[in-house]
């Protein structure tokens, strides 16, 4: 998996996340998994991907930050 963390404001989570939503479709990128957890800084939004490069323009295009250990060890594994 490939792992996109991004931070935001509590406000600017609706629209973000419908942002988010019609970037994905737009794109078919179906992401694995979707989370929002309260951070004392704000939301963390976090969204595993199967391939990396939808995990990397998603990353891109929204602020965010890649796992790249996860991306390094699931290399590693298909060598």
């Amino acid at each position: 998996m490939y792992a996109v963390d991004i931070h935001m404001r509590p406000e600017e989570l609706s629209r973000r996340m419908s942002e988010m939503r019609m970037w994905l479709d737009e794109y078919r990128f179906e992401p694995s998994t979707f989370s929002c957890h309260d951070q004392s800084f704000g939301v963390l939004v976090s969204v595993k991907f199967r391939v990396a490069q939808q995990a990397e323009a998603f990353a891109e295009r929204f602020g965010g930050r890649t796992d790249r250990s996860s991306a390094v060890l699931a290399e590693i594994d298909l060598i």
